[in-house]
């Protein structure tokens, strides 16, 4: 438990594409025997979305600004129905694609509607109405390894996918410091089960 009291821990498992991410979590769901938060709410919009991306996985909106919306709306819905409420009956929680890579993949996509700045700001103004994950756990790859994953995984990924995931990757390193998260980097360009044994030593000391 979280700094000797009742409440459950809030572990964040972030990177890009082809990190490792959903991997990582589940492992550590099963391993630590902790809850494993949904991707997206049970809310209306929330199977909208879900339903959304299955159809057309890179477009939900023909406006950035509202995507961005729809996808951080629904982020604060799980956050209050499925994560929130396990924390505070003392149940820890894992999170595949979190806190630092909604801020991270969103800020890409806003940067290039509104800017940098005023997209860090509105995003600043949203994650406010967030608390930090009690642990990050930021995976991260060679831009070759990646897209080698990728490839084998979906049969596909063409400059303008590379040159957004090398965005986002700045994104959450930058965000990373700038705020301060409670974090661990850890690289993946290794073997899985060294990986593994790595999260699962990491994630026992907090939970």
């Amino acid at each position: 438990m979280s700094d000797g009291d009742s409440r459950g821990v809030w572990i964040c498992v972030d990177g890009v594409e082809g990190t490792g991410k959903s991997t990582v979590a589940r492992h550590l769901s099963r391993i630590l025997q902790v809850e494993l938060a949904p991707e997206f709410s049970t809310a209306p919009f929330g199977d909208a979305l879900r339903n959304a991306v299955v159809v057309n996985p890179h477009y939900v909106s023909s406006s950035p600004l509202g995507q961005s919306l729809v996808f951080l709306g629904d982020f604060l819905e799980v956050y209050a129905s499925n994560v929130a409420p396990s924390l505070d009956s003392g149940r820890s929680v894992v999170s595949d694609r979190g806190y630092l890579s909604k801020y991270a993949y969103q800020e890409v996509v806003l940067s290039r509607a509104l800017g940098r700045e005023p997209a860090r700001r509105l995003l600043d103004n949203v994650f406010e109405h967030l608390p930090a994950p009690d642990l990050t756990i930021h995976l991260t790859a060679p831009a070759r390894l990646v897209r080698e994953r990728l490839m084998a995984r979906d049969g596909h990924c063409d400059q303008a996918r590379e040159e957004f995931i090398a965005r986002a990757a700045t994104a959450a390193a930058r965000h990373r410091e700038r705020v301060g998260l409670k974090a661990v980097a850890l690289d993946t360009n290794r073997p899985l089960s060294e990986i593994l044994h790595e999260v699962t030593r990491m994630a026992e000391r907090f939970v």
